[in-house]
């Protein structure tokens, strides 16, 4: 029993665990090189990781503020419509539809619109406006344009309207003053509204400011002679995620004629802004990782370089080339561990930290917040692809730098290592 102790414990350990045993000891025997190249991928990792998590948050945000504050998740319009908008192309027995998309799944709420263009005066003051009409009960069920007014409240009879800070100003009116609305009847004629303003609102976007109207679908819809009819039907899904699928989805439902966009459709300016600012990011961070996989490489050179008696001393007492390139594969290995571990933790709690605080833009910012669709504090958002991207490519490009170097010791000759200084 006893010899059968001892015998197990002066079994020999395994090549595997030797050799990654050897080469985290490696590691240590320069260790102003080890902590300098590790502090270098630990730096790449943790800028790369801190900028995409930060560019995933801004994204995120300007996504839902471009589809929720306005535009919604799904827009249905007849397809003449959406190239030459004029207001006889309308959306007929709008209330029937809107009652058969409720009923689709990832449907929250339906909301119907009327579009058009009118000329809105008070006492000697005129200006052209764009009048909306709207549901205002569906539509904060849909959008989060007009959850809240800066000044008053939400119309609540057939005579009440909302208009922009700037139109307000433009038109010298206040809360409980009266302006009318002049326009053209859908089968022709004029269209009169008298409606009286209850609440202006500021979004920080100029031209909804400057010249949006915002009353009671019923009272455009009689005023202007549309009847049952709207121009759009806004759709908010239960997930940003499942737009484009959805607008498919309801495709199928509609009539010939009738088109159901996601907002990417509706605003594809949005996408491609985001996609071109994505592109710019992503050729930052690869020259990043770039320029420390090369300070990787020469790190390596000079490892191969002064190691090189002591790798023809391994050869010369049987140690194969490849065992001791895997040698310096696990040193490299070892070596990256250390550098992601510091990277991800430092960018980690960078990232969550602001997550929880924000970053203001700062006061003056308003106008651009609004036309950006970002809003006034960004918070970054840690996920799976920021958080592994950069240590992966990482990971490859260490590898690769520390096995150009050790290439080398393939051709290296034991007899001539040996005679080396």
């Amino acid at each position: 029993m006893t010899e059968a102790i001892l015998a197990a414990s002066t079994r020999p350990r395994p090549v595997g665990h030797l050799v990654i045993s050897i080469g985290w000891r490696n590691l240590w025997r320069n260790r102003s090189r080890t902590w300098l190249t590790a502090g270098g991928i630990a730096f790449a990792i943790s800028l790369v990781v801190f900028g995409m998590s930060f560019q995933h948050g801004v994204y995120e945000a300007i996504e839902t503020n471009a589809s929720t504050l306005l535009t919604g998740h799904v827009q249905i319009q007849r397809s003449d419509y959406i190239d030459d908008s004029r207001m006889e192309m309308t959306i007929a027995d709008a209330t029937s539809l809107m009652r058969t998309i409720e009923q689709q799944p990832h449907v929250l709420a339906v909301a119907p619109r009327l579009e058009t263009f009118a000329l809105a005066s008070a006492d000697e003051r005129s200006f052209g406006v764009f009048l909306l009409g709207v549901d205002f009960e569906r539509e904060q069920r849909a959008v989060q344009f007009f959850d809240e007014i800066g000044l008053g409240r939400m119309p609540q009879t057939t005579d009440e309207a909302i208009i922009g800070t700037n139109l307000a100003r433009n038109l010298s009116l206040e809360i409980g003053d009266e302006m009318i609305i002049l326009g053209s009847a859908k089968e022709g004629g004029v269209a009169a509204l008298a409606l009286t303003v209850v609440g202006i609102f500021e979004s920080g976007i100029g031209d909804m400011d400057r010249n949006m109207v915002a009353a009671p679908i019923a009272t455009v819809q009689n005023g202007f002679g549309f009847g049952d009819d709207v121009h759009t039907l806004i759709v908010r899904a239960d997930e940003l995620e499942v737009s484009k699928a959805l607008a498919k989805d309801l495709q199928r439902l509609l009539p010939a004629g009738q088109v159901a966009r996601s907002w990417n459709a509706v605003m594809p300016e949005i996408e491609q802004g985001l996609m071109v600012d994505k592109i710019g990011g992503q050729f930052m961070y690869w020259i990043i990782m770039i320029l420390v996989s090369l300070s990787i490489v020469n790190s390596f050179i000079m490892t191969v370089f002064e190691r090189t008696r002591e790798f023809g001393m391994l050869m010369s007492i049987g140690m194969r080339p490849g065992k001791i390139i895997a040698l310096v594969q696990v040193e490299a290995f070892c070596m990256w561990l250390i550098g992601a571990s510091i990277g991800v933790v430092l960018a980690s709690a960078s990232v969550l930290t602001l997550a929880a605080t924000g970053v203001s833009l700062g006061e003056g910012m308003e106008e651009y917040v609004g036309q950006m669709y970002l809003p006034s504090v960004l918070y970054p958002a840690l996920g799976v692809v920021p958080l592994l991207t950069a240590p992966v490519v990482l990971l490859v490009g260490t590898q690769l730098a520390a096995l150009l170097p050790s290439l080398k010791i393939n051709r290296l000759k034991p007899v001539e290592a040996l005679r080396l200084d």
